[in-house]
């Protein structure tokens, strides 16, 4: 039995106990044969949660992306390779259930890591409260190096904290590059990265019309960007391929 069968198994027990109907049990089961069977081309799935998108999840499809889109984003972006879920949030924590149980449902249904930077310079004690019911060894919390001092109580809960933003704005970027990850926006549009959302060249297609896999391995679509834009910018803040290059020094 391998390590993923005997962690399905247990988390059976405890849905179980917890009174789930058999039929997440199978959801589950589901997922983690997809996360075993992953082949491994992108590592990051970043997510960008602004007041509209938080509205827009609880919105009919056409309108937004809903709770059950982004769980399928998720379990696209896993078959697809990704072990990171990023999300840039703008939004308190305290004031968007549905984005921490997509949070939730990554890391007890896959074992993802979950990255959070959050574009605020403090945070409540009711965000705190959120954070908690996350599991604190998958978990880690990105803020700007402005506001690093006034977040340091998360790192004596026993939270990772990191820097957004380690890069000069205006260098070239020192990411691992934009083949590594699918940026994905409200709508369901995705994009080579964060630094191009919103340009037309730049969008690799939408959830509703292709899978991640034959995204990624459409060679026609562009998975890098151009050298005259490819440039620290505002637009890099949280961004996993540059902040994951800075964590391995």
């Amino acid at each position: 039995m391998s390590q993923t069968e005997r962690n399905v198994k247990k988390q059976d027990l405890t849905l179980e106990l917890l009174g789930f109907p058999k039929t997440i049990f199978k959801k589950i089961r589901e997922c983690s044969k997809i996360a075993e069977s992953a082949h491994k081309d992108i590592s990051y799935l970043w997510i960008r949660v602004s007041k509209d998108s938080e509205k827009a999840n609880r919105k009919k499809q056409g309108d937004g992306l809903n709770l059950n889109d982004w769980l399928n984003v998720v379990d696209e972006a896993v078959s697809a390779g990704a072990n990171w879920l990023v999300l840039t949030i703008q939004v308190p924590l305290d004031q968007m259930e549905e984005t921490i149980e997509i949070c939730r449902w990554a890391q007890n249904t896959y074992n993802m890591k979950v990255g959070l930077f959050l574009c605020r310079e403090n945070i409540t004690t009711s965000e705190i409260k959120v954070l908690g019911s996350l599991k604190k060894e998958l978990t880690q919390i990105f803020v700007k190096k402005k506001a690093f001092e006034k977040f340091k109580k998360l790192k004596e809960m026993g939270l990772f904290l990191g820097i957004a933003d380690p890069q000069e704005y205006g260098d070239k970027p020192n990411c691992e590059g934009a083949s590594k990850l699918l940026y994905v926006d409200n709508e369901g549009s995705i994009y080579t990265c964060g630094l191009v959302v919103g340009m037309k060249n730049y969008k690799l297609g939408n959830i509703y019309d292709r899978k991640f896999q034959e995204i990624v391995k459409d060679p026609s679509l562009p998975h890098t960007v151009d050298e005259k834009i490819h440039k620290v910018s505002e637009g890099c803040d949280g961004c996993p391929s540059l902040l994951m290059r800075y964590l391995k020094k």
